[in-house]
């Protein structure tokens, strides 16, 4: 394996990394660089398989957070909707609940957003492929 292409990759799992902080900045930057590496065909199969799973993981969490955030849109409507007929403390406290409970949400799939990228440099460090799941 060369120098280069062990830096690339490299860089997409730290950009990857970085895209919570970078508000997806950097995770764009990542999968655009994984595909045009992947497209350029000249990387071996284990390195192939992580800027996929680079690629994969992204689109599964920018998923995720999108419907995290159209389901917490929705059930703030639908809340601030009922409240306005039926007036309740408990629809107050639900209607406050719901961006806390999609933080929690959030939180803890950006944890397991970067236990699944460490685990994939794990593999990379000992020149390991990423199998498919």
């Amino acid at each position: 394996m060369s120098n280069k292409t062990d830096k690339g990759i490299w860089f997409a799992y730290i950009a990857s990394l970085l895209t919570p902080v970078t508000l997806m900045a950097s995770g764009i930057v990542a999968i655009i660089y994984a595909g045009y590496q992947m497209n350029k065909g000249t990387n071996d199969e284990v390195i192939d398989s992580h800027y996929y799973a680079i690629i994969k993981s992204f689109f599964l969490f920018l998923t995720f957070f999108v419907v995290l955030a159209v389901t917490a849109a929705t059930m703030s409507g639908m809340v601030a909707g009922l409240e306005y007929w039926i007036h309740s403390s408990i629809l107050n406290k639900v209607y406050s609940a719901i961006p806390i409970i999609g933080a929690i949400i959030s939180i803890l799939a950006i944890a397991a957003w970067f236990v699944k990228l460490a685990k994939g440099m794990q593999k990379l460090k000992a020149y390991q492929p990423i199998e498919n799941q």
